[in-house]
């Protein structure tokens, strides 16, 4: 596979710095001092007009004067010399440019200006710029780096060069390692999706941190989060909550688009995308302590082991507070631990050991806690006390934690005589914490990554399997509607609208005064919302004076389907008085599942919906009953392609086909969904060697757990993958796929193309590829491009069919680019 075309930027072999100097107080002498310093193993150019030497290097009045392949150029000169250099890089060739000056739009209106211009030479000369106002990519492994920064499994990746350094420069006291650390500065050009997509398959990056204000596409933001989250942790830090960064005016609707719903519908996203989400710098490190340590998939039950009352209950509020359940230890589990732990136990969790514990005395407890089939992980916390035994004890806790796959977290309290039990610690990669509340938060997010990676896996269809929507009937009321000028649907509309999506409403319609005084009813706002950003969302809350609270609604982005409806309901304001409650019975979630579903649906297939509410009332005996509903519409150009206005696309069942071959053997052509990992790993173990190399240009017998993910898992707004398919059920079996992923231009994309050796020759797959470039057509995408080994005569008469141009790749003579014009 060919290299990531962003390499230049994170792995240089040769770096110009234009701006160079003798003086390490500017910029361009600071960086150059730097490389220097940290040992960067690649050629350095210094760039300066007037002297012969800069640090000891040669130095260069001139890119154009090098006379040597350069990778990377740096800019450290004032603004406005910028577009013009940059125009000099593309004329040289040189296309990986990082700009360190100030001075750009940050700076205001004569400053975007010269960005603007900037951008214009850089796009005629298809020169790549990261920045300006940044200070560029640091990769430690190579040099590439401030001297104190040390190497690592975690990539950041900021917004904010200051806030950036100050991260460096704490991260460096606490023992924590980069791979990557990108300053994106303005990101004029190159963005956060672009960076996220290679430090997908960077194998350095263990866990990837965020910390960003804006975003200039988040559509396609999302997209690569949930590309990203499928194969390695993402953690996110987000600035300026309450600010007007995300949905900062309303979209037409009945309500403001405030900005506390905005941010909580952007939290709801980073849910869906399987990333975890905190609010403040100790946690975004805490997160990535605990998550860049794999621990198998697991649940919340956490014990707590201590070695004082008070720290154990501390951290047991903590856990309270983070709705984090504790484990009750098994009646087996109690028998073993009564002959180990102190006479006055009692047998609750958090367990006091006591201030006389040993290190001896933790190890046996603990095995019997991670033991128990009930708890999901453990902290062991310890005070440093007047028996305690920090380090020895922290040597068992290590060697513990190569023994099981829970969660295993320690909390060593204190400074002085904890410090060589800490170091053990890290050095045995157990996440360690000082205090109760941070060790807790890092347990919290833990649970919360394996959870939302359960929604990441969720692919639901945009209707449910129940009953089909009559689209027809209602994509005409809501013409009609717009048609007139009319925004807020009338009460007869908004019935057959719903009925249209099998939702019984009828107007005007109240609850019987009774069922105020029935403990067994209860009351629930829900609906949709359309965010400015990520589109439509749903939402689930108290109705009443209740609704107008902080935080009192719940969001959920679109298409729903079972589980992640239980989700957002579980996760609600209202889940509480929906439980059994003294006399009131349980209100089973039935109803309300199956309504949320339908909304959903609706949000998936009616783009012009800006935004739903509605009050429904619940009983655990009857159907729900909806006394009030207010449909507003938005008059729009409608998106591109059907799915085109929704952050999450849905699964596409509508590209589910069947086809027969020459021979008239009947095949199913659909989507590839996460659910066919499995198949897919079968199928590609089936190939032969030839098939195989000739597929993925190297001689791989299976697919890595990562290109497994990557290739089961799409985002069906930014990829596709058909898979071809004999057989049903459990005899279902995976003969060929088809596959294009869009590049970074948003006009072209990439393909690949295997069909089982035994199959071949059946015509399977030009049908394939027609079909793959007939779905890349209709999304917009105008060129489909690949690559194909020059001594695979078949696959290059299948192109030639199918209308591509062939010729020769110019960085390797034995590969042919293939390209065709999609209609």
């Amino acid at each position: 596979m060919k290299p990531h075309y962003l390499s230049p930027f994170f792995a240089p072999q040769s770096i110009a710095i234009v701006g160079a100097s003798n003086h390490t107080d500017s910029v361009g002498g600071q960086v150059l001092h730097n490389l220097l310093t940290s040992g960067y193993r690649g050629a350095l150019y210094p760039i300066n007009l007037h002297d012969a030497q800069i640090q000891g290097l040669r130095a260069y009045q001139l890119l154009a004067d090098i006379g040597a392949p350069v990778d990377l150029v740096m800019l450290a000169t004032p603004a406005a010399t910028i577009p013009d250099l940059v125009e000099q890089c593309g004329a040289l060739g040189l296309r990986s440019v990082v700009v360190l000056s100030a001075g750009f739009s940050e700076s205001g209106p004569a400053g975007a200006q010269l960005e603007a211009a900037m951008l214009e030479r850089a796009h005629q000369h298809r020169v790549r710029i990261l920045g300006p106002n940044c200070i560029g990519v640091m990769r430690p492994t190579i040099g590439l780096a401030l001297p104190f920064v040390k190497a690592g499994g975690v990539a950041m990746v900021s917004q904010s060069t200051a806030l950036t350094s100050g991260i460096l420069d704490w991260a460096s006291g606490n023992e924590i390692g980069f791979s990557t650390v990108v300053s994106v500065g303005n990101y004029a050009d190159i963005d956060f999706a672009e960076i996220i997509d290679f430090l997908v398959s960077d194998i350095q990056t263990q866990c990837i941190l965020m910390f960003i204000e804006s975003v200039r596409d988040p559509r396609n933001f999302m997209s690569t989060l949930r590309e990203a989250a499928r194969v390695k942790p993402v953690i996110v830090l987000k600035a300026d909550r309450w600010g007007h960064i995300w949905g900062q005016t309303p979209v037409g609707g009945l309500s403001p688009n405030m900005p506390e719903q905005s941010d909580a519908i952007f939290d709801a996203a980073l849910r869906r995308a399987g990333v975890v989400r905190v609010r403040s710098m100790t946690q975004l490190f805490s997160a990535a302590r605990a998550c860049s340590v794999r621990y198998r998939k697991s649940g919340p039950r956490l014990a707590i082991i201590s070695n004082g009352e008070g720290p154990g209950a501390l951290a047991a509020d903590h856990a309270f507070d983070n709705r984090i359940p504790l484990a009750r230890l098994s009646t087996d589990t109690l028998t073993h631990l009564s002959t180990l732990m102190p006479a006055i136990w009692d047998g609750s969790n958090p367990l006091n050991l006591g201030n006389t514990a040993k290190a001896l005395q933790y190890r046996e407890v603990i095995n019997a806690v991670l033991a128990d089939p009930g708890v999901d992980s453990v902290l062991v916390m310890l005070c440093p006390q007047m028996r305690s035994e920090p380090t020895e004890t922290a040597e068992q806790l290590a060697q513990l934690a190569r023994t099981t796959s829970k969660p295993l977290m320690a909390c060593w309290m204190g400074d002085r005589n904890v410090v060589r039990g800490r170091a053990l610690l890290s050095a045995a990669q157990v996440p360690n914490f000082r205090t109760p509340e941070s060790a807790v938060d890092a347990m919290h997010y833990v649970a919360l990554y394996h959870r939302n990676q359960q929604m990441l896996f969720q692919t639901p269809p945009p209707s449910t399997d129940e009953q089909i929507p009559q689209l027809t009937q209602a994509k005409a009321i809501v013409q009609q509607a717009l048609g007139t000028g009319i925004l807020i649907l009338t009460e007869g509309d908004v019935e057959k609208l719903f009925a249209a999506f099998y939702i019984t409403y009828r107007a005007g319609i109240r609850p019987p005064l009774q069922l105020g005084r029935n403990l067994d009813q209860r009351s629930v706002s829900m609906g949709l919302v359309r965010d400015q950003t990520l589109g439509p969302a749903l939402f689930l809350g108290p109705t009443g004076i209740a609704a107008a609270l902080p935080k009192a609604m719940t969001y959920a982005l679109p298409p729903l389907n079972g589980f992640l409806a239980q989700e957002l309901i579980e996760r609600s304001t209202v889940a509480p008085i929906l439980a059994e409650r003294g006399e009131a019975r349980a209100i089973n979630h039935e109803g309300l599942t199956s309504l949320l579903l339908r909304l959903s649906e609706m949000a998936c297939e009616l783009a012009e919906v800006a935004e739903i509410r509605l009050n429904a009332w619940l009983s655990p005996d009857e159907p729900v009953l909806i006394t009030h509903a207010e449909v507003c519409l938005i008059d729009e150009a409608p998106p591109k392609n059907r799915y085109g206005h929704m952050a999450v696309h849905p699964y596409p069942a509508d590209l589910i086909q069947s086809i027969s071959l020459k021979d008239g053997t009947k095949v199913t052509l659909r989507p590839i969904r996460p659910e066919d990992a499995e198949m897919e790993q079968t199928f590609v173990k089936s190939l032969s060697e030839d098939t195989r190399y000739f597929r993925f240009m190297d001689a791989l017998r299976e697919l890595p757990r990562s290109l497994l993910v990557r290739f089961t898992q799409l985002d069906y707004q930014r990829e596709m993958a058909i898979i071809a398919l004999t057989g049903t059920g459990d005899a279902e079996q995976q003969i060929a796929v088809a596959r294009y992923t869009t590049n970074p231009d948003g006009e072209s994309c990439e393909f690949a193309l295997v069909v089982a050796d035994a199959w071949q020759g059946k015509g399977l797959g030009k049908i394939l590829m027609r079909y793959l470039m007939q779905i890349a057509g209709s999304r917009g995408l105008k060129i489909m491009e690949g690559e194909v080994l020059g001594t695979n005569p078949n696959m290059l008469h299948l192109m030639t069919s199918l209308g591509f141009t062939t010729k020769t790749a110019p960085e390797d003579p034995a590969i042919r680019a293939v390209t065709v014009t999609l209609a």
